[in-house]
């Protein structure tokens, strides 16, 4: 006994200091992950100069007055820009802070991109482990398409951190069978839309469908998932509603729209003319991309419509680069659970990535417009998807089988 006893005082704090040592080595690889992020998004950032210049000269005019502000006006307030605000507002309040300069219009993305993969992490770590965080912080810190948004003054960057923190919110708010949880979740997809309009929508299947199969709570869940989306539709459409109420010659003609409507704007030339490859004319006419007056770039800009689109030569070193490892590992952490209705945490964890990197990569494959940093979409959940399944493939690989041959293959 009294040697038992001994055995058990020395193994305690021996496997102790062993867990102390792993969580000191995780915050060091972690600071690390993040430190490559800033270097990368901020590493000669001024060389950038104004990036696009269409956003650049917009922020400017903002800068005029809060008219313009507001309506997020170009051309001295003649026209809106053919986006929301939200992104240009945060542009804007940095160049006011820090000065008219082009480092100042990126500064948001780039910091924002070094918050998204510190999220990822914990997002990851907190129902794969550590091991699998890092990896999925380290895929998103150097996915070359999240690099050049992040160093750009597109608004893609600030939105990708958006959706990242309302899926922490969809998360808890599953765990918990929390309606708080789900309304802050809806409300901050409603502040990306503000953002890049219906582009944040892509993940909300994802979002949905998390909450409807892993939500501890009965059959109020489907009242949740109604509420939830009043309060994204309020908070999505705010500032359209605001502006298409007042009388047309009091504000500035709202840019891209066929019909000086914001509501127009979204479900037009940033909404079906970009699934269709299609340009919605003064008129209301379709005009088809390479025509005169057509969009361009659209298809041509991300190769032919289909299956393989996403591995084509365009693309492919953007955002497909982890692509065969995302999906192999998928399909091996899938095969290792067993699903149950609730679904836990890790069946949930699966879902909600694996259906985000399902989703985009559909809409992507089929849209016959839309430009290359659209991809960025794809980096978070193929990021994820990256730790989680080469952690399970690592798995495979150390046990005796044909499976182990998946790890190397991936």
């Amino acid at each position: 006994m009294t040697q038992e006893l001994t055995r058990k005082r020395t193994t305690l704090p021996s496997r102790t200091r062993l867990l102390v040592a792993r969580a000191s080595w995780y915050r060091l690889a972690l600071a690390v992950v993040l430190l490559l992020s800033a270097f990368l998004n901020l590493l000669w950032l001024p060389s950038e100069g104004y990036a696009n210049i269409y956003y650049a000269a917009t922020v400017k005019n903002m800068l005029a007055g809060w008219s313009n502000f507001f309506f997020v006006s170009f051309d001295a307030g003649f026209v809106t820009v053919d986006k929301p605000p939200l992104g240009l507002w945060l542009q804007a309040a940095s160049a006011y802070l820090f000065g008219f300069h082009g480092w100042a219009l990126l500064l948001p993305q780039a910091l924002a991109g070094v918050l998204s993969v510190a999220l990822i992490y914990y997002l990851v770590r907190r129902t794969f482990g550590p091991v699998a965080g890092l990896l999925s912080a380290l895929a998103l810190a150097v996915t070359p398409i999240s690099v050049v948004v992040q160093r750009n003054n597109v608004m893609d960057a600030l939105l990708i951190l958006l959706l990242l923190l309302a899926a922490w919110a969809f998360i808890v708010a599953a765990e918990r069978g929390s309606l708080k949880w789900l309304l802050l979740g809806a409300a901050i997809v409603g502040l990306g839309f503000n953002v890049k309009m219906l582009q944040a929508f892509l993940v909300l299947p994802a979002f949905y469908l998390l909450y409807l199969l892993a939500a501890r709570t009965t059959w109020r869940r489907l009242w949740h998932l109604a509420a939830a989306t009043l309060v994204l539709l309020v908070v999505s459409l705010s500032w359209a509603v605001a502006v298409d109420l007042i009388p047309a010659e009091e504000r500035p003609y709202v840019g891209s729209s066929p019909d000086d409507s914001v509501l127009g704007l979204v479900l037009g030339y940033n909404g079906f003319d970009r699934l269709l490859g299609i340009s919605s004319g003064s008129g209301g006419e379709s005009i088809p991309a390479g025509a005169p007056g057509g969009p361009r770039g659209g298809a041509m800009e991300l190769g032919d419509p289909g299956l393989f689109r996403l591995l084509n030569g365009r693309l492919a070193g953007q955002a497909s680069w982890f692509l065969p490892l995302a999906a192999v590992g998928l399909l091996a952490a899938s095969r290792q659970l067993r699903p149950r209705l609730p679904l836990d945490q890790l069946h949930a964890g699966l879902v909600l990535w694996g259906t985000w990197f399902i989703t985009v990569a559909a809409y992507l494959s089929v849209a016959a417009g839309g430009h290359r940093y659209y991809t960025v979409m794809l980096a978070p959940a193929v990021a994820a998807l990256v730790g989680i399944g080469t952690t399970a493939l690592w798995k495979d690989y150390r046990s005796p089988g044909w499976r182990g041959w998946m790890l190397p293959l991936a």
